[in-house]
């Protein structure tokens, strides 16, 4: 057993050993070999354009590189670095179009190539490409930022929806498809993806003329008689004097840029047996025909305007034409205009009011020449006499004079206007309520406010939101007099102490006084043994009888001025 045991264990060292002596002759007898390529000098070490790094990332063989807004991509000069004895492919210094996209380049060296995926870009180029309402097409001039283009007479200028295309990369603001009123310039603002690169735009839209009789009148003269047109209702009316002869009348007529009319200005026309019909066309071959009638009218005069000018038509100022017209148009049976040089006491006698209004311009005189201290005169004594008047803008420096604003012996004088610059205003102005106060019914639901349209509780706005011409006017009855009041400043106690002690109804305040009883807004003033007649004060700085010097903007709520001077003229008359 022992042989057994030492023969086994002598068999199993031998065997180790041949399996030891085995296994090393096969390590001595393998190699294994590395197939990887050694890019180690097949690199793009730097690659640039215009002095710009790009970024390269070995591991991935990409180069990546984003140039500055606006950068032309489809002619890029690179300038690559490489290790010594390598090669680039397409070679540094070419000029390549990346506007594709990516462009492979290959680096070789010691036989070993390297390809690498390139991809250059530029970051958003903030400019509109084009730009188009409807199907008029805007001409874009990129160098000075500007926009233009023409849309057809019937078009609705303040409700426009523009269409423009915009490069990747950018936003724009106000969008592309919102609604936008262009009746002012528009600006478009276009910003890059880099986060500070811009362009703004403004866009100017013309609109092609209606068809429209502009001017209508007998003679050369500017106080010749002078048609009053009604576009809306495609009228026009000539007031002569009582006796004129209507049969020969050779209206002279302006039109609209670019229309033509039917019958041609200059033609003898007959008016005697009634209205005779104009046809004009505009450049779109549009038409509108006019109904024109001409009558005689004999005034009763009992609406007095008073101006500086020898006639309503020849008025320099725009607001204070444009009121003449309007009580000229709507009263013609009543109106009466007095140019104030030659004002007598015998103007006024069959006169039951005077409307006293005037703007300027860098001044607050009234237009064409002035009023005289005797002229104010005059004024006074028919409202002394039970005359009545409406009192407001510029006028109202006329109220010193007149002196109806007394309170125990001391008159109240205006506190002055601002005659401007004009500009941007985010709100509407108007109207505000009456007293939160107990207060008489006369003010919470005074006739002056029957048909105002409202914008608000108790609120009746007069110039919406957007350009004015900032002429505001002041009445406070505030700081020197305090000694006539026992209630504090800017509070609705001393506003009920100002109407006890003037017999005046404080109708409404400003829009935009927080704090009420601080001054005059609308107000009436009733007679008193003294001054007869009743007055109307109006010193809102939102009255703007025209927006022509506005800027260019509309006034949405024109008709709540025309309706509150048609109240006053109701309440004074009857």
């Amino acid at each position: 057993m022992k042989n057994i045991a030492k023969n086994i264990k002598s068999s199993t060292l031998l065997l180790i050993g041949a399996l030891f002596v085995f296994f090393s002759s096969c390590t001595d007898d393998v190699t294994f070999e590395d197939l990887a390529p050694d890019y180690t000098n097949s690199i793009i070490r730097s690659f640039e354009v215009n002095g710009q790094a790009s970024t390269i990332n070995h591991a991935t063989g990409t180069v990546a590189l984003t140039l500055p807004a606006g950068t032309d991509t489809s002619d890029v000069t690179i300038d690559a670095t490489l290790p010594e004895g390598a090669t680039l492919e397409p070679s540094s210094g070419s000029t390549i179009d990346f506007s594709n996209g990516p462009v492979v380049f290959t680096v070789t060296n010691n036989g070993i190539s390297r390809p690498y995926t390139v991809t250059v870009s530029s970051f958003g180029n903030p400019l509109i490409t084009t730009f188009s309402i409807g199907e008029n097409e805007g001409v874009i001039d990129q160098e000075n930022g500007t926009i233009s283009l023409t849309i057809g007479s019937q078009e609705d200028i303040k409700a426009l929806t523009p269409q423009y295309t915009i490069p990747g990369g950018t936003t724009s603001s106000p969008a592309s498809g919102v609604a936008q009123d262009f009746t002012a310039p528009v600006k478009y603002t276009i910003t890059s993806n880099d986060g500070f690169t811009g362009k703004s735009y403004f866009v100017y839209v013309v609109q092609l003329p209606d068809a429209l009789i502009t001017s209508f009148k007998t003679g050369e003269d500017i106080c010749s008689v002078t048609g009053i047109i009604d576009n809306d209702a495609a009228t026009i009316t000539l007031d002569f004097p009582a006796g004129s002869d209507l049969s020969a009348i050779t209206p002279l007529i302006e039109v609209t840029e670019g229309s033509t009319i039917n019958p041609e200005s200059g033609i003898v026309q007959d008016f005697s047996a009634g209205s005779v019909a104009y046809t004009v066309t505009n450049v779109e071959g549009l038409s509108n025909t006019y109904d024109v009638t001409a009558r005689t009218v004999t005034s009763s005069n009992k609406i007095a305007f008073i101006s500086g000018a020898d006639c309503v038509e020849s008025i320099s100022e725009a607001d204070t034409k444009a009121a003449a017209l309007w009580l000229k148009a709507n009263y013609a049976e009543d109106f009466v205009y007095l140019k104030a040089s030659a004002l007598t006491a015998d103007d006024l006698t069959e006169t039951e009011l005077i409307l006293l209004y005037w703007d300027n311009v860098d001044t607050q005189e009234m237009p064409d020449g002035g009023i005289t201290s005797d002229k104010v005169e005059i004024i006074t004594n028919y409202y002394k006499a039970g005359g009545n008047i409406m009192v407001e803008g510029f006028a109202i420096n006329l109220l010193d004079d007149i002196g109806r604003i007394n309170i125990a012996g001391t008159v109240m004088t205006n506190e002055g206007g601002n005659i401007g610059p004009g500009g941007s205003n985010p709100d509407a102005w108007g109207l505000r309520g009456s007293y939160s106060l107990p207060s008489t019914p006369e003010s919470e639901n005074h006739p002056l406010l029957a048909g105002l349209e409202m914008g608000g509780t108790d609120y009746f706005p007069m110039n919406n939101a957007g350009y004015k011409e900032d002429r505001n006017f002041g009445i406070d009855f505030g700081g020197e007099y305090n000694s006539l009041f026992s209630a504090d400043h800017c509070s609705e106690e001393r506003a009920l102490e100002f109407e006890a002690a003037t017999n005046s109804v404080l109708i409404r305040w400003y829009e935009w006084l927080d704090a009420r009883g601080c001054g005059i807004g609308l107000a009436e003033f009733k007679p008193t043994s003294e001054y007869q007649g009743t007055m109307i004060l109006n010193t809102g700085g939102w009255l703007e009888w025209s927006m022509e010097d506005n800027n260019g903007a509309v006034n949405e709520f024109q008709d709540n001025i025309y309706q509150l001077h048609t109240n006053v003229i109701d309440y004074l008359l009857n």
